[in-house]
C-alpha cells in the first residue's frame, strides 16, 4: 500500500498509538495519574460536540454542561433506581438529551449572536437549579452508588480499564465526526457559518441544519456525561455548572474550532495545565485559595487568540498542509 493510500487513516493510527501509550507515559510523568488520563478522554468527547457547532455552523453554545449533566443525571437515575444496565442507559441518556436539544433547539434558534450565547447559558443555570430541588436529582446531596460500566462479565471498576474505554469510544466519535464534516450536511454547516442569508439563498435549511448539530453536540455531551458518572459513581448538581461550559469552550478554543482534533488536543492541553497548577501552584504561593487554575485557563486562552488564532490543532494543520502543497508545486523555472 503506498503512502498515499495511507495518508487518510495516518492520523488516527497515530492518534490511537498516543492513546494506547499515554496511561503508561503519565505514571511516569510528576503531576498526572491515569485518572488524568481518563479525565482528558472523557472531556475530549464532550468538546467534540462543541467543536462541530461553533467551528463548524458558527453557533456561539455556553451550554454544553447541560447536556453533559442530563447524561450523568439519566445514567445515575436509570442504574440506581431502576437498576438498567450502565451501558443501556449511557444510550437512554443520550436519546434523553437528543430530544430535549430539539426541542431546545426550536426555541433559541430564533435568536443569534450574543443572544444565542446568553440563551444557553439560561437554559444551563435553569437545569442546575431543578438538579438542586429536584427530589429525583438528590437534591443538594447528589446521587451515591452509581455502578461501573459492565462489558459481559468485565466490570470496569478501576482507571486504567475505564481508560481505555473511554479512549476507544473517543477514537470511534473522532472518526464519526471527521467524516461527518466531508459530508454534505457537513458542507451544508460551513455554509451556514459562513452566512446564513446566502445559505438560505441556495436553499439550505439553516434553522434545520443548526438543530440537527446542536443534537448532535447534545448527545456527545450526554455520552461523555454517563461515562463521568459511572467512572466517578458520584453526581450532583455541580455536574451543571456553567463553570464546565466555560472549561469546554476554552478546551474547544485553545486546541482550534476548525478542525476536530482540536476536541482532544485541546482537553489535553488545558486539563494538563489545570494538572501542574494545582501542584506547583500552592506550593509557590501558600495562602492562594478557590479554583485558581481559572486564571491559568485565562493565560491559556488569551495566547492561543493572540498568537494561535485558529488553535493548536489548527496551526498544526495549517502548517501541515502547507508544506505538503509545497512539496506537490512543481518548481517553477529560473529564467535563461
Amino acid at each position: 500500500m503506498t503512502l498515499g493510500k495511507l495518508r487518510p487513516i495516518l492520523p488516527y493510527v497515530v492518534f490511537a498509538v498516543i492513546l494506547a501509550v499515554l496511561p503508561y507515559v503519565f505514571d511516569a510523568t510528576p503531576f498526572f495519574t491515569v485518572s488524568t488520563a481518563v479525565q482528558m478522554a472523557i472531556m475530549s468527547i464532550a468538546t467534540l460536540g462543541l467543536v462541530l457547532l461553533m467551528g463548524q455552523a458558527g453557533q456561539i453554545s455556553i451550554g454544553q454542561a447541560a447536556f453533559f449533566g442530563i447524561g450523568a443525571f439519566s445514567s445515575a437515575i436509570l442504574t440506581t433506581r431502576w437498576e438498567i444496565a450502565p451501558l443501556w442507559a449511557c444510550v437512554v441518556g443520550m436519546v434523553i438529551a437528543g430530544v430535549i436539544a430539539w426541542v431546545v433547539g426550536l426555541a433559541i434558534f430564533r435568536v443569534r449572536g450574543h443572544y444565542l450565547a446568553l440563551a444557553t447559558i439560561a437554559f444551563g443555570l435553569s437545569l442546575s437549579y431543578l438538579a438542586r430541588q429536584l427530589e429525583i436529582t438528590g437534591g443538594a446531596s447528589g446521587i451515591l452508588g452509581i455502578p461501573s460500566i459492565e462489558i459481559g462479565n468485565l466490570v470496569l471498576f478501576d482507571d486504567l480499564s475505564f481508560y481505555y474505554l473511554a479512549a476507544i469510544i473517543l477514537l470511534i466519535c473522532l472518526i464519526l465526526t471527521h467524516n461527518l464534516t466531508r459530508s454534505m450536511f457537513g458542507r451544508s454547516l460551513l455554509a451556514v457559518g459562513d452566512s446564513e442569508i446566502a445559505a438560505d439563498s441556495v436553499g439550505i435549511n439553516t434553522a434545520k441544519q443548526k438543530r440537527g448539530i446542536f443534537v448532535i453536540a447534545a448527545v456527545l455531551a450526554s455520552l461523555a456525561g454517563s461515562l463521568q458518572a459511572h467512572w466517578v459513581t458520584f453526581i450532583d448538581y455541580h455536574t451543571l455548572d456553567l463553570l464546565l461550559s466555560i472549561e469546554i469552550l476554552i478546551m474547544a478554543a485553545v486546541g482550534g474550532l476548525v478542525t476536530v482534533w482540536g476536541a482532544p488536543v485541546g482537553a489535553f492541553i488545558v486539563i494538563a495545565l489545570s494538572r501542574a497548577a494545582k501542584e506547583t501552584i500552592p506550593s509557590l504561593f501558600p495562602n492562594v485559595g478557590g479554583q485558581y487554575e481559572i486564571v491559568v485557563y485565562g493565560i491559556a486562552l488569551i495566547i492561543v487568540l493572540l498568537y494561535l488564532p485558529n488553535g493548536v490543532a489548527g496551526t498544526i494543520r495549517d502548517v501541515i498542509s502547507a508544506r505538503l502543497r509545497s512539496r506537490t508545486t512543481p518548481a517553477s523555472r529560473e529564467p535563461a
